[in-house]
């Protein structure tokens, strides 16, 4: 189990839980979001409509991630990525990332 901390960027509240080692966020936070507890938007819950866009800090952060195609392209859609960066981007926490993608290996502290 790793320990998720939510941080609401407007107003700075938090929410923490727990989830599964290896579950992918969006999966992990469905109830809390349908319970009213977190604001985490998403459409399609698949990668391709860029609405779960988050911010992620871990112990990770500073390193390089590799981000799949899809969620690349995504991102330069609806997050201002540039169209031609590489796979492979410095990990921090300015980086938008989208929840659908990620994969819980570690504590995370996501802003949204």
């Amino acid at each position: 189990m790793y320990k998720l901390t939510f941080i609401n960027i407007q107003d700075s509240t938090r929410l923490e839980c727990d989830a599964e080692a290896d579950s992918i966020l969006i999966s992990a936070v469905r109830s809390l979001v349908s319970d009213g507890k977190l604001q985490l938007a998403w459409r399609c819950g698949q990668g391709t409509c860029g609405a779960c866009k988050v911010r992620l800090e871990h112990a990770g952060s500073g390193g390089m991630v590799t981000l799949g195609g899809k969620e690349r392209n995504v991102m330069a859609r609806h997050a201002g990525l540039a169209a031609d960066s590489p796979l492979t981007v410095p990990d921090t926490p300015e980086l938008v990332r989208l929840a659908c993608h990620i994969q819980i290996k570690s504590d995370l502290t996501i802003y949204v």
